[in-house]
């Protein structure tokens, strides 16, 4: 079946489950490809709202995969039970409402072997969350799709604190790898930066003061990256 490239990475980073749980599955895409690829043998296919489960549910029944993905209306992690899945899959949200769902069961995050999580927005605070947990993070990548950057990040257990702010801010394997897609994104950052610092520059107030700062310091963090890549 094809899906979006976005999709497709997100469904490669799935490394040691057999079965797992989508949490805001909206098509049911991931849990389908996976199986249709043979990575895994059994799904849960979760989501808050009717609508996306029933877009589910059409999609699992096209495929003639009833009997292998399941679907279950509820918040987060409430349908799943502790141990249920191997692994969980939980894309195409904010970062922020990614935290809270794994913060409100600790108990069920903790009993997966992995956590592939792609945050829409706030990476760098879920990966001092993932880390805060007792998670260390696997394996990262950064694609761009439909003039949209996302981040994919696969999370097993085992200690690992970053101890430079870019690490968190752009992703430390991401660095490591000299991932192309990120050097687009800080040079597209930085640019975006430039135009802003030569407004506040023009303005004479303790608040275009302080912003300009801020600035300047993220700006030296991204030529730091920069030269990295």
């Amino acid at each position: 079946m094809e899906i979006s490239e976005r999709l497709k990475t997100v469904a490669s980073f799935v490394k040691e489950s057999r079965s797992i749980a989508d949490i805001g599955t909206d098509h049911g895409y991931v849990p389908i490809y996976l199986y249709k690829e043979g990575v895994i043998n059994r799904a849960i296919a979760c989501d808050v709202n009717r609508d996306p489960i029933k877009r589910a549910e059409s999609n699992i029944n096209l495929y003639h995969l009833g009997n292998v993905i399941e679907t279950r209306l509820g918040d987060g992690l409430t349908p799943i039970k502790e141990g249920e899945t191997d692994g969980a899959v939980i894309a195409g949200m904010g970062g922020m409402l990614m935290i809270e769902i794994l913060r409100k069961f600790p108990d069920k995050t903790d009993s997966f072997r992995e956590l592939i999580l792609q945050p829409q927005s706030d990476v760098p605070a879920v990966r001092k969350y993932i880390h805060s947990i007792g998670f260390k993070i696997e394996d990262e990548t950064m694609l761009f799709e439909d003039g949209i950057y996302y981040n994919v990040i696969r999370a097993v257990h085992g200690k690992e604190k970053y101890t430079s702010d870019k690490d968190y801010l752009f992703g430390k394997i991401n660095i490591d790898k000299k991932n192309n897609v990120l050097k687009k994104y800080i040079k597209g950052i930085m640019d975006k930066n430039e135009k802003i610092a030569e407004k506040l520059e023009i303005s004479n107030t303790d608040n275009s003061a302080k912003r300009l700062a801020e600035i300047k310091d993220y700006q030296k963090i991204c030529q730091e990256v920069l030269e990295c890549l």
